[in-house]
């Protein structure tokens, strides 16, 4: 099983096994090993993780184990390692999204979450899932189709996890991205936590007009609204104190409020910390000095 990206092409992978290139593609049709990445244009990528597989695999087989048998051995020598941990599930969880294969997928974020509780789900298998996704669409080696299928297939699965709480009796608040944000997964994450922590949460998905943040808050009664900035322009373009009208309480994380959280207070918010296991616990004692709980 792969623990980091692609990075040697299959003609990379003979030169450094001494195993050819037709043989590689046998054994990938017969035993379903190795499971190379593909490029954007469709080459094969293998890495540092499967030339230390194949490795191992033609040494047994120099000592000799049958092909098959080897292949067998190195595969369920991976099943009796106990439990998966967060980082292998996560590895395995980026492969089929990147394939499209969305019952493998489910498989893995199923298998996630019998072993593991649900926040170590979202920060330890999904967040980094996404965010070497979107460093390899940076870096050229992931396509724009494969980072929007794989933001989206996750957005979804997250989305489909708030629905399934329902509603709480703590403070009312409303959880959205600062307005010319569209990367909604840490509000959406935010909101998950908030909500599994107790609170009334309204989440409104990203880019809301500050005027509407501001009716719906006073609509709904809210004691504060969570907003995420992932931008510095999401910001910079503000005017001073451009947020403090919008609710009793307004808070902003993200990265763009983490590299500044000055910025932050001249637009009247508070910087809480980019933890969203600590936010619950942090705006609680917020709102209960300012007299809002």
């Amino acid at each position: 099983m792969r623990n980091d990206l692609g990075v040697y092409t299959i003609a990379e992978v003979e030169e450094r096994t001494g195993l050819s290139t037709a043989l590689l593609r046998q054994w990938e049709r017969r035993y379903g090993f190795p499971r190379p990445e593909r490029s954007p244009g469709g080459h094969r990528l293998y890495s540092e993780t499967d030339l230390e597989a194949l490795r191992h695999i033609k040494q047994w087989i120099a000592e000799g184990v049958a092909p098959a048998q080897a292949v067998k051995r190195y595969l369920e020598g991976l099943t009796q390692e106990g439990p998966r941990p967060p980082e292998t599930l996560s590895l395995e969880l980026e492969e089929a999204l990147l394939r499209a294969d969305t019952e493998a997928a489910e498989r893995v974020l199923s298998e996630a979450y019998k072993l593991h509780p649900m926040e170590t789900v979202i920060l330890e298998v999904i967040s980094p899932c996404l965010r070497r996704i979107g460093d390899g669409w940076h870096m050229g080696r992931v396509t724009t189709a494969q980072e929007h299928f794989a933001s989206t297939y996750l957005r979804g699965s997250l989305q489909g996890l708030l629905n399934l709480m329902g509603g709480s009796l703590g403070p009312t608040l409303v959880v959205s991205t600062l307005p010319g944000e569209q990367h909604e997964i840490g509000s959406l994450i935010t909101a998950l936590f908030l909500r599994r922590a107790g609170y009334t949460v309204h989440y409104l998905g990203p880019n809301t007009p500050l005027a509407d943040l501001k009716s719906f808050a006073e609509r709904t009664g809210a004691r504060a609204i969570v907003l995420s900035a992932a931008q510095p322009v999401s910001l910079e373009s503000l005017p001073h104190q451009a947020l403090r009208p919008l609710a009793p309480l307004v808070v902003v994380g993200g990265r763009a409020a983490a590299n500044d959280p000055r910025l932050v207070e001249r637009l009247g918010a508070r910087y809480l910390g980019n933890d969203p296991r600590a936010l619950a616990d942090s705006l609680a004692a917020v709102l209960k000095e300012g007299g809002l709980w």
